[in-house]
């Protein structure tokens, strides 16, 4: 924990595109009630172990470093963990934050194996509780479907409260890429997008990794985006 009220526990992980996310930014769709949830979190109101799963590329992400963000904003002690980076993490980090007032826990599956990490996790979540203070922890799956080999860790994470992510529809989907290109700096036509939703995978992490492949292709090539472009991209 650091000493300055204001200050983030946070290791070296790149926010997308250099965008540090907000939750005014996240397009709740049928997440609504989440989306409330995680603002009164991050507002501190009321103490919270939310478990948040979701498919990959659905915003969890998003929600949990603009729930660190915001905290940080009202000079709370916040800490975002990305377990995806968790080779380059030691576990001893998770000693120091049970005093902070909102955890957040990326990508709980890649702890899947390592019993250091799992029972780490079950010395924060009690210490946490026990300080009255806020975890969020997201993974892709379910807590009961988890693959976790210490069963404390399992049934703690299940017996709180689960949240699931909805995923978007069509029209959500359109919003949410097109919002993501402009933050990235280049317009895409309303044609463009329906293009990209009907032919390639319609999950959201498939096209926003396809956007991504548009955004380098077509300023190395110094083309506009139109459906042509599109369709050599992902046939």
């Amino acid at each position: 924990m650091t000493s300055e009220p204001a200050s983030v526990t946070q290791l070296p992980f790149q926010f997308g595109h250099s965008q540090q996310y907000d939750l005014a930014s996240f397009l709740p769709g049928k997440n609504d009630t989440l989306l409330k949830l995680l603002t009164a979190i991050a507002n501190n109101e009321t103490p919270h172990c939310l478990y948040l799963w979701g498919a990959s590329g659905i915003g969890k992400t998003h929600l949990l470093q603009a729930v660190c963000k915001q905290a940080n904003e009202l000079n709370l002690h916040v800490a975002y963990i990305p377990l995806k980076q968790l080779d380059a993490i030691s576990v001893e980090i998770l000693h120091d934050l049970g005093a902070l007032d909102i955890v957040c826990i990326d990508d709980l599956e890649y702890v899947s194996g390592r019993l250091e990490w799992q029972q780490g996790l079950v010395w924060l979540y009690n210490e946490l509780r026990d300080n009255r203070h806020s975890l969020i922890i997201s993974a892709n799956i379910s807590p009961t479907n988890i693959a976790l080999e210490i069963n404390d860790l399992k049934s703690r994470l299940a017996s709180d409260q689960v949240c699931q992510i909805k995923a978007p529809g069509d029209e959500l989907k359109m919003r949410i890429l097109k919002q993501k290109a402009t933050a990235r700096a280049f317009d895409l036509s309303d044609d463009v997008i329906e293009y990209i939703i009907r032919r390639a995978d319609r999950d959201l992490a498939s096209l926003i990794k396809i956007l991504d492949e548009i955004d380098h292709i077509s300023l190395a090539a110094q083309r506009k985006i139109t459906i042509p472009l599109v369709k050599s991209l992902i046939g």
